[in-house]
């Protein structure tokens, strides 16, 4: 039977240093739910994760989470009362943990293990080696607040993306699927890169509102002492511009790229100019806004667990 390993808090329950010591006191408690069905979860996960716990003296009541099953087995995870829940998987299993457990429950460990892995670099300041995350977690954690974008009862953790070019989102997913016909045909019929639609984003401040016209826009969540909302405005004048703009931002960062307009914000208004619907991406998932979409930031959407930063 593996040793598990003492646990004190600084400060409330789940904010602050969560500190891993000797067997004395209380027992650590952590439970770990698995998505199998997720795009790069080893099938070995479960003996894998027990073996790198157990080099650190801990263990966890493993629960399966694939599919449909995600959303009941969080429920069952955090019925539990766990001092900390990990959670194997994509984004979508990761955002379905942290907008489960919110602000007061346990903190998340979150290992990559989708195809994206959005979250989990958000989280890991870009690691995606998932025994260093546990290594480095374990030996060195914090608990700390996580924040959110919002888009009515939805939750973000990275970023929604707005606009007509989302639309290749799904000829994404079907080479994911290894259906590639249907891919490059999604991506022929959507006009993905028309530049006739078109977005007004408002984004909110005490001194004034800001407003920006573009043919696609970004918000993300942005890290820091201050969370908030980085807003990117998108205005390409051409299908060579997009080209153009995706160059530049991969060689100097997207928020410093040609035709991007940038802004920090906690609210931000998103219509279309025709008040028609439009496609959108929370978090790499497709959905449809209606006109009049508002993000918002929760400041603490959740708590997380990661490693000490140097």
């Amino acid at each position: 039977m593996r040793a598990r390993a003492s646990r004190e808090m600084t400060g409330a329950r789940h904010s602050g240093c969560l500190r891993l010591g000797m067997m004395k006191g209380p027992t650590l408690k952590l439970c770990a739910l698995i998505n199998a069905e997720s795009g790069s979860t080893p099938g070995n996960a479960e003996d894998a994760l027990l073996e790198e716990l157990g080099r650190l003296g801990l263990t966890a009541e493993i629960l399966p989470a694939a599919g449909a099953d995600i959303v009941p087995a969080v429920r069952t995870a955090l019925d539990s009362r766990p001092d900390a829940l990990i959670v194997w998987g994509g984004d979508g299993s990761i955002a379905c943990a942290l907008s489960a457990s919110g602000p007061s429950g346990p903190p998340v460990l979150a290992l990559p293990g989708g195809t994206m892995n959005l979250v989990h670099k958000r989280l890991h300041y870009g690691e995606t080696d998932w025994k260093k995350i546990v290594a480095s977690a374990m030996q060195s954690p914090v608990s700390e607040p996580f924040a959110a974008g919002c888009v009515a009862e939805h939750q973000f953790f990275v970023a929604a993306m707005m606009g007509q070019v989302t639309i290749l989102a799904e000829s994404r997913e079907e080479v994911r699927h290894g259906r590639l016909l249907k891919a490059a045909e999604v991506a022929v019929q959507s006009d993905a890169m028309s530049l006739e639609r078109r977005l007004r984003l408002e984004s909110h401040h005490a001194s004034g509102n800001q407003t920006f016209d573009a043919v696609a826009a970004a918000v993300v969540v942005g890290d820091g002492d201050v969370p908030r909302l980085e807003v990117a405005a998108i205005e390409p004048r051409s299908t060579y511009d997009w080209m153009a703009i995706a160059f530049d931002a991969l060689m100097n960062g997207w928020r410093d790229a040609d035709s991007i307009d940038m802004d920090e914000t906690r609210n931000v208004l998103i219509t279309d100019i025709e008040g028609r619907e439009f496609p959108a991406t929370i978090d790499g998932e497709s959905v449809i806004m209606p006109s009049g979409t508002v993000i918002s930031l929760k400041r603490h959407a959740a708590n997380v667990l990661r490693a000490r930063r140097a």
